[in-house]
């Protein structure tokens, strides 16, 4: 089974068909899509995504008003597919551009800007650079939508409350067994990271007025205990967490995420348990057994933040 940093890699390294070659790609960047709160509205896509959708669309329109059975048709992953209704570009090119894109979807947003004159092959990583990317849930939730679930491109997309646009609470509740201790770490097993809230009581469930983020580990990139000074890159056992542990000599997971100003990235995780009062008992999430408290590493951002885990 392909694994997370597997999936990664097909959006770094991306071919985009065209009939004079393909040329290769990477979506790498962070980019929230066009749903937020009014108190901390998202970063809405750009005005370029409006034009490629409604150029694509209104030729689709056209050639359907000329003949009923026309597919329009596209490649992807180096094979010609078929698109047979409107209603499934639009789904497509929306989630391209509002960092919910599976590599299919992302293969087609880019194919098309050419395809409608809207940017050059020559210039096509910098035309995605600007309008396309990924956020947390839109790399963790199609991971986990085509490669762990039943989902396939494209007559099995996501829908507007699953995979990529599931809300991360769901997707750890539903979709994952909790993790109720630190050693029962396998290996062999990949682990979903949910961020809670600053209270520690439950999975924010979205960006809003509390940060959101998703995160995956990488099966067999484990470590036990081994981690050594500079192991996270210069990070000094001067990071301390709220319990006054330091960076180093914990369990660690490799994992993969998209996140601000870094993108597609993946990189450490030190986890360590948070204890309750009196140092006995590990937290845990009211009204979800088993599913507890841990104080994680971010190797990627530096910093100590609090999760909750469970495996797939």
């Amino acid at each position: 089974m392909t694994t997370p940093l597997e999936y990664a890699n097909q959006y770094r390294s991306l071919t985009v068909g065209f009939s004079d070659g393909p040329v290769t790609i990477s979506i790498d960047q962070y980019l929230q899509g066009r749903h937020g709160t009014k108190a901390k509205p998202l970063t809405p896509w750009t005005n370029e995504a409006d034009h490629l959708i409604d150029a694509s669309v209104a030729d689709f329109q056209k050639q359907k008003k000329k003949d009923p059975s026309f597919q329009l048709t596209v490649s992807v992953n180096g094979q010609p597919a078929g698109i047979d209704n409107e209603s499934l570009l639009r789904r497509i090119l929306h989630y391209a551009f509002e960092g919910k894109g599976s590599p299919e979807d992302c293969q087609v947003g880019a194919q098309l800007a050419v395809l409608q004159g809207r940017t050059t092959k020559a210039n096509l990583q910098n035309y995605c650079n600007q309008n396309m990317g990924l956020d947390c849930t839109g790399f963790v939730g199609n991971y986990l939508w085509y490669v762990t679930g039943a989902g396939s491109w494209p007559d099995k997309m996501p829908g507007e409350d699953e995979g990529s646009n599931a809300e991360i609470d769901a997707i750890l509740l539903n979709e994952t067994s909790p993790l109720s201790d630190v050693d029962l770490i396998t290996p062999s097993k990949t682990y979903v990271f949910g961020l809670l809230d600053p209270s520690n009581r439950h999975i924010v469930a979205k960006d809003g007025a509390e940060h959101a983020h998703i995160v995956i580990s990488e099966p067999n990139k484990f470590t036990k205990n081994s981690f050594i000074f500079n192991s996270f890159g210069g990070f000094t056992t001067g990071n301390l967490d709220g319990q006054g542990n330091s960076v180093y000599d914990h369990t660690g997971l490799i994992c993969v995420e998209s996140t601000s100003k870094k993108g597609l990235i993946d990189s450490w995780y030190a986890i360590v348990p948070v204890m309750g009062k009196g140092g006995k008992k590990q937290l845990e999430l009211p009204h979800h057994p088993g599913f507890k408290v841990f104080s994680v590493f971010r190797g990627s951002k530096g910093e100590w933040l609090t999760f909750t885990i469970g495996s797939i």
